[in-house]
């Protein structure tokens, strides 16, 4: 008896301190910091690309928010569609997924020769940061450019086929416009800017990626 007993009161503990991390990491400020900051930056560089870009009339009164697609009408489901996949992407998934650049780094250092390995376990060193943004590069081909494509195609009325068809075509030119402007850009955030201001810099320089590429 007592023994099952004060077994069952540790594991009890050890899976409600557990639990307790997990909602003080889901409330954590630096994440709802990112997720508000990608979500605002999104929403702003749709509106700019509807309006600055693509001409299209700003809609004056609530009867011009139309959900349905028009052809020269401002896209309200397109607005909806890019600042919840900004928001869920950019400031939910990538707020975690940059905690694990430079580990990945470091773990690639193992095969590098003696010179170049001890460069990359510096995280302050150029070698670093440029590896850093290598990853993500390799994050952009085979995640964040398959999950846009299907996202956004989805969440805008698009089916999962015409999704991944659309996906199919434009993946290489999107890759390899991705690779010339996000390595340098990375390189420069990892560089120069603090882990808790990456996301809203990579959603800062997702907004100029929008709106000039």
């Amino acid at each position: 008896g007592r023994p099952v007993f004060f077994l069952g009161l540790c594991l009890g503990h050890r899976c409600g301190a557990m639990a307790l991390r997990r909602i003080r990491q889901v409330f954590d400020p630096s994440l709802r910091s990112d997720l508000l900051s990608a979500s605002a930056l999104g929403f702003i560089g749709d509106v700019v690309c509807q309006i600055l870009i693509e001409k299209r009339p700003a809609p004056k009164e609530i009867e011009d928010l139309k959900w349905g697609h028009e052809e020269g009408k401002f896209d309200v489901r397109r607005l909806w569609a890019l600042t919840l996949f900004s928001s869920a992407y950019i400031g939910g998934f990538l707020h975690f997924l940059y905690q694990f650049y430079s580990p990945a780094v470091f773990a690639m250092s193992k095969y590098m020769p003696l010179a170049l390995r001890l460069q990359l376990r510096r995280e302050d060193t150029m070698a670093h940061c440029f590896a850093c943004a290598c990853v993500d590069n390799v994050h952009c081909g085979t995640i964040y450019i398959p999950a846009y494509f299907i996202s956004a195609g989805l969440l805008q009325g698009d089916s999962f086929q015409k999704s991944k068809d659309n996906l199919m075509t434009e993946w290489l030119t999107t890759y390899l416009s991705c690779t010339g402007f996000w390595i340098p850009f990375m390189w420069a955030n990892w560089r120069h800017c603090a882990p808790a201001q990456r996301v809203k810099a990579m959603a800062t320089g997702n907004l100029v990626w929008n709106v000039v590429i």
